[in-house]
Order: structure tokens, then sequence, then C-alpha cells
């Protein structure tokens, strides 16, 4: 599986939490009609009288019944109530993107390693692995000259990487490729995203989307007062949430064909 592979399918669940957002977002601002009440649970033999809740997804594309007995009313399908729902997106998205640097690092790392010592990226050079790791590698070597050991370093440099090393912000994506050996990496990356845009602007971007994931995950999303009789969320749309997520997606495949011609 290339690094991408995994990017694209853990996008694929940021898709699933737009599209649920787009579902179960109520856009009715009526009162369902008595008459179109009576006449569907009739159809469903319901009882009559019955008090159901009717959410209208997006663009009339769905649309949901709710009976009495759920306890839940018209207020849980608000977008104040549904926002989790983008908040969500925007931290999977921010996580893909961690994970398919890692993978990255990963994926081009052994035939880096494989190079002569004075062509390894420096950056690359400072990582270690633990000794019990490159113990098992000399082990199997030694009982076999014509033994490949390499996922054993694959596998101690992958656990290495997730354990001591975040890459979210632009100042980890810039240490990992240095890892691999790119040069002027956001310059490179800036010239391959949609639009006439420079690498500040990118970088700014990607820090932007990275903070409030941070504000989400590590402050709940609310407002910091040293003071407060109410607690208050920070605002989330729709747009915000697909614009970013988009983005990201334009990132990854910046950098992915940045580092294809650089290693």
């Amino acid at each position: 599986m290339k690094p991408k592979d995994g990017f694209d399918a853990a996008m694929e669940r940021v898709n699933h939490l737009l599209l649920l957002y787009d579902v179960l977002h109520n856009t009715r601002s009526r009162r369902i009609r008595k008459d179109w009440a009576a006449s569907f649970l009739d159809l469903m033999r319901w009882p009559k009288g019955e008090a159901i809740v009717r959410v209208d997804g997006k663009d009339k594309q769905s649309l949901l019944i709710l009976r009495p007995g759920l306890g839940v009313d018209h207020t849980r399908f608000t977008h104040d109530y549904l926002s989790e729902l983008l908040r969500s997106a925007i931290v999977a998205t921010v996580a893909a993107l961690d994970r398919y640097v890692h993978d990255l690092v990963l994926h081009h790392s052994w035939a880096l390693l494989c190079r002569p010592e004075g062509s390894i990226p420096p950056e690359l050079k400072k990582l270690s692995l633990p000794v019990l790791a490159t113990k098992q590698a000399l082990e199997r070597l030694r009982s076999d000259s014509g033994a490949r050991p390499g996922h054993l370093v694959k596998a101690a440099l992958q656990e290495h990487l997730h354990r001591d090393h975040t890459f979210q912000r632009p100042d980890d994506l810039a240490r990992a490729a240095k890892m691999l050996g790119v040069e002027d990496f956001w310059g490179e990356v800036a010239k391959l995203m949609p639009g006439r845009t420079d690498k500040g602007q990118v970088i700014e971007k990607l820090r932007t989307v990275v903070t409030r994931r941070n504000q989400i995950v590590h402050e709940a999303d609310i407002h910091r007062k040293t003071k407060a009789k109410k607690i208050t969320l920070r605002d989330i749309s729709r747009t915000t949430a697909e614009d970013w997520c988009a983005w990201t997606r334009s990132l990854v495949s910046a950098i992915d064909k940045v580092v294809a011609a650089a290693v």
C-alpha cells in the first residue's frame, strides 16, 4: 500500500462525516402539516395523533422520521448540535495528513538508508533505532548471510516515528521533508497548489487548520474565558470544514508529487 492510499482511505471517512451532516441537518423551518402527518401515520400503521418529528436533509435529498419513544426532538438536528460532525471532520483530516507523512517517511527511508553513507539525508541519520531491533537484525544476518532483515529495521523505524514524531504543523512537515532529502520543500509544494499561492500562504493555512484541530481536541472547542457564566463553543461552518478538507487533499497531492520527484 502506498502512503497516499492510506490517506485516501482515511479521507473517505471524512466524506462520510460531511455527508452525515448533510443528511441530518434539518433544513425544514415549518412544522409538519397535520394532514401529511396523518397520512404518514396511516401508511405506517402507527397510532393516530402520534407526535412524530420530521427532519428534511440538504436539498430535500433525505427524510428522517422520529417517533416520540426515542425522546429526541428537532433541536438535535440543528447546526449547533450537528456541528460536532464538522469538528470531527477537521480532526480526522489532520489525522489523515499525520498518518500520510509518517507512511511517506517510512516508505522511502529504507531505500535512502541503502545509499552510501554520504548520500543519506542528515536528518534521517539522526533517527535512532532500539538496540534490540539492531540485535535481531544482526542475528538474522549471522545465521543466514543471505538474509534480508530490512523488515525488522523498518518495523523499528515505524515504531520510532509514531512514538516520537508528530507530522501536523508546517515545521513538522518540513522536518519530514529533510529526512527525505527534499530541498525547498514548501516552495516546491506551493507551486503545485491550486490557484496563485506562495509558500507563506500554504504554511499559514496549514497552521490555521492544525491550530483549530488542537482547539477541538485539547480545549473541547470551548472559548477561553477567565470568568464565564455560560459555556460557548467556537463557530464552525459546513463551508469552512469542507474547504479545509478539500485543501488538505490538494496539499497531500502536491507533497506526493514533490517527494516522488526528489527521492
